[in-house]
């Protein structure tokens, strides 16, 4: 389940499961009222029948393209009701990540210095 956004007490997620599809898709002739057959998982379709709405009426050139997909609201899951064991990281974990980068940032620049005698 892909959380899309949290909010206080729901979570927006994309619908998964057997049966859905990763998308749906259609188009729309931008000149006049055509529209295609909508299509699950595959664009190809819509391209194809872009093409032949245009060598049907070779002025008809612009589509809108459209993908569908099922999201679905939750209720926000509850954390546990006792807090995590401490792993006796502290502040050292996010003190030595933070040195790594600092490390790593100055190590890309010393390619650039020239020391002068």
């Amino acid at each position: 389940m892909t959380e899309i956004v949290k909010g206080a007490d729901w979570v927006l997620t994309e619908e998964r499961g057997p049966g859905v599809p990763e998308g749906i898709y259609g188009v729309e002739c931008m000149t006049c009222e055509a529209k295609s057959p909508l299509f699950d998982d595959d664009p190809l379709p819509i391209a194809v029948w872009c093409i032949h709405h245009t060598q049907d009426k070779p002025d008809h050139t612009l589509f809108l393209a459209r993908t569908e997909r099922h999201w679905r609201v939750v209720p926000r899951p509850h954390p546990p009701a006792t807090p995590p064991a401490n792993d006796g990281g502290g502040i050292a974990g996010p003190v030595f990540v933070g040195l790594m980068c600092l490390l790593t940032a100055l190590a890309g620049l010393l390619p650039g210095l020239q020391l002068v005698n």
